[in-house]
């Protein structure tokens, strides 16, 4: 199974969609496709996993490179997770160094109050 991302951006912040699975077969292109937003020079990316069905210690990593890489330069965060999805990102502890919100509306909002 492929996975579909889709990209919004507005002035400020660059939200990447994902529907499917997040899995070895998928987290290349998942990586490569946050690489090049990183590259064009966006530093607020927000991961929307409404969609997601599924994400394996492959989708993990790619969330640890693009954590550490913008750890200095940005911010990156998760939202709209289903419980499945939040229950392994929870059990693997992701959730104390990557922050989660409801939704992209509410992300937007903490970002900016944090800047």
């Amino acid at each position: 199974m492929d996975i579909d991302i889709t990209i919004d951006k507005n002035s400020t912040f660059t939200i990447v969609h994902i529907s499917g699975r997040i899995d070895a077969s998928t987290s290349d292109k998942l990586e490569d496709a946050i690489m090049d937003i990183l590259d064009s020079g966006e530093n607020q990316i927000i991961l929307e996993l409404e969609n997601t069905s599924y994400i394996s210690s492959a989708g993990l990593r790619v969330l640890v490179v693009v954590s550490k890489q913008m750890q200095e330069t940005g911010q990156f965060c998760l939202c709209s997770l289903n419980d499945n999805v939040r229950e392994i990102i929870e059990m693997s502890g992701f959730n104390t160094f990557i922050d989660i919100y409801d939704g992209p509306e509410t992300a937007q909002t903490a970002i900016n109050e944090d800047n």
